[in-house]
Parts: C-alpha cells; structure tokens; sequence
C-alpha cells in the first residue's frame, strides 16, 4: 500500500494581460532513491499593472508512510505571496520540500526552494535553491 497526495497548483493574481517585467520560479524535489519522496514548485511575475503567483506540492511514501501537502497563495496590489509544502515519512525515510515565492508589485521577484531528505542512521541531505529576478530599470532606453 502506498500513499500518494498532489495539490494543484494554486494562482492567485491580479492582471489585465501584458508582457512580464519580471518572473522567477524555483522548484525541488527530496528523494534518497528509497519509499518516500517530496516535491514543491512556485513561481512568480509581475508587469506594470499585475501580480500572479502560483504553486504545487506532491507527495509520496509506500509500505505504510503518510503524506501531507498544503498550497497557499494570496495576493493584493501591492504584493502577492505563495508558499507550497510537501511531506512524506515512512518507518525509516522522511522527506521534505518548501517552496515560497514573494513578488513585489512592478519590482523584485523571489522564489526559494528547501529540501530535506533523512534516513535512519545516516546524515540528512539538504538543498536550498533561491533566484530572484533583477528588479525592473524605470530609466528610459
């Protein structure tokens, strides 16, 4: 029996259509080649009149592990903000992966993936990935 979760991926946005000033994504995924496995995405942009994040988080463990994946996102004038989270253990594994991207409205955007993947007697294995994209030139070409 295994146990398997995915949420979707979640938007939130406040856009009239047009080219992106800036857009930036990281995603990561924590698996040791064994039961479990956790995987996060984010990503954002944003023009001069719109912001949209969006996320997904997956999950999976077998021979009896649990699950757990969560997305949030929101999102207003001025800023939009998403974080995704996945989890997955077993008797002797444990995976995890955290996705959070902030995007300022007409400004920087920034994502940031963790990962931690952990086996009974050995050390965790961690990762971090950030990118953030360079904030728009407001000087004229």
């Amino acid at each position: 029996m295994s146990a398997y979760r995915t949420s979707a991926a979640l938007a939130a946005s406040l856009a009239f259509a047009a080219p992106a000033l800036a857009q930036t994504g990281t995603q990561g995924t924590a698996s040791g080649g064994g039961d479990v496995n956790a995987s996060t995405c984010g990503s954002g942009s944003t023009t001069g009149t719109s912001i949209t994040v969006q996320g997904c988080a997956d999950a999976n463990a077998a021979n009896g592990g649990t699950v757990d994946t969560s997305n949030t996102a929101r999102a207003n004038e001025r800023m939009g903000m998403q974080r995704s989270t996945a989890r997955a253990v077993d008797a002797d594994e444990r995976a995890r992966a955290r996705t959070q991207t902030q995007v300022r409205q007409g400004g920087v955007v920034r994502s940031r993936t963790m990962t931690m993947y952990h086996k009974r007697g050995e050390k965790p294995v961690h990762e971090v990935i950030t990118n953030t994209s360079p904030k728009p030139s407001t000087k004229p070409h």
